[in-house]
């Protein structure tokens, strides 16, 4: 099996601030690829998944907080294609209990939690030494599966996405937005764009040292793209309020699509705030992309029920 594969759906979708500023927008349904890895967690595991199963690896280790999308993805993926997985998960064991970490069990993953000090030293090289002497079998991949075989697959899935533009819906995008976390996705998606495309990328979390990265990154490929980066954390990584939560519900109201409460949303709602702002020229085709983490939401059960009752949240559930 290969990337290519997988069906990524490419949807037109009516939004009004758009509708009244001349904008046409598209949705890259990542989030729909794969049933237990999907969005970009899928294109930065399977270069890796693919290279472990060559080399014979027997194990996959990686690290991540307790609702993690890449740990949640990594262990289910991991399952279904028979390969055992490991997790660095920052945090007590009382994490375990959450629904991300008790379906990474469930799906056979092993869980060690480390304490912050310990966490910051995953990318150490003695620290990544030392696990691997303690777990010899197992091919070690970065936080959020950002290794430069991740990057080959963010590649590949910018050139799906165009592939399928053009297949499906008879034009390319002339803008294409994605959160950036680590920035890895980003940089692929970059790297896979045609020269005349401009790419937003939209950072979710307050490390701006994100921007020197991919900066870094993208030189080392000599890439010839348009891109700009931007802060769109609204108050800090993970952060869900009222205002956040109302914009979720509005877009699925009129799209019937659900985003993630920490990346995909935020981006779409910096990206709706700039199409209000008149900053795309009008005619402009935006493709913004679903990176997926919808069982994130599960985290924010708490949290949505405080801030709008529990009939909201059933309705979230519907999608889940």
């Amino acid at each position: 099996m290969n990337l290519s594969d997988f069906n990524l759906r490419i949807e037109a979708i009516s939004l009004d601030i758009a509708d009244k500023k001349g904008i046409s927008l598209l949705i890259a349904r990542a989030d729909q690829v794969h049933p237990l890895a999907s969005g970009n967690k899928l294109y930065k595991l399977f270069p890796n998944i693919e290279y472990a199963k060559k080399n014979n690896y027997q194990q996959l280790l990686s690290f991540g907080g307790a609702f993690s999308n890449h740990i949640h993805a990594l262990a289910l993926y991991s399952q279904s294609i028979g390969l055992q997985s490991v997790a660095i998960i920052r945090g007590e064991k009382e994490y375990a209990s959450n629904p991300t970490l008790s379906a990474a069990v469930k799906a056979g993953m092993v869980l060690q939690f480390v304490d912050r000090a310990t966490y910051r030293r995953r990318y150490d090289k003695n620290y990544l030494k030392l696990l691997q002497r303690q777990y010899p079998h197992a091919l070690i991949i970065p936080e959020g599966g950002s290794s430069e075989l991740a990057l080959q697959g963010c590649t590949e899935l910018m050139r799906q996405i165009n592939h399928h533009c053009v297949e499906q819906q008879g034009v390319m995008p002339d803008v294409v937005t994605v959160a950036c976390g680590t920035g890895m996705t980003f940089s692929g998606i970059v790297i896979g764009a045609e020269s005349h495309q401009n790419m937003l990328g939209y950072l979710v979390l307050k490390d701006y040292s994100i921007y020197e990265k991919v900066d870094s990154l993208l030189s080392k490929y000599r890439h010839n793209r348009n891109y700009i980066m931007q802060a769109a954390d609204f108050g800090g990584y993970a952060k869900l309020d009222a205002d956040l939560l109302n914009f979720i519900l509005n877009f699925l109201k009129q799209t019937d699509i659900l985003l993630d409460p920490i990346y995909t949303s935020k981006m779409c709602r910096c990206v709706m705030q700039q199409i209000e702002a008149r900053e795309f020229v009008a005619g402009s085709k935006v493709l913004m992309v679903h990176s997926g983490g919808l069982q994130a939401w599960y985290g924010m059960k708490d949290r949505v029920i405080r801030l709008a009752g529990e009939e909201v949240w059933k309705k979230i559930t519907v999608y889940l």
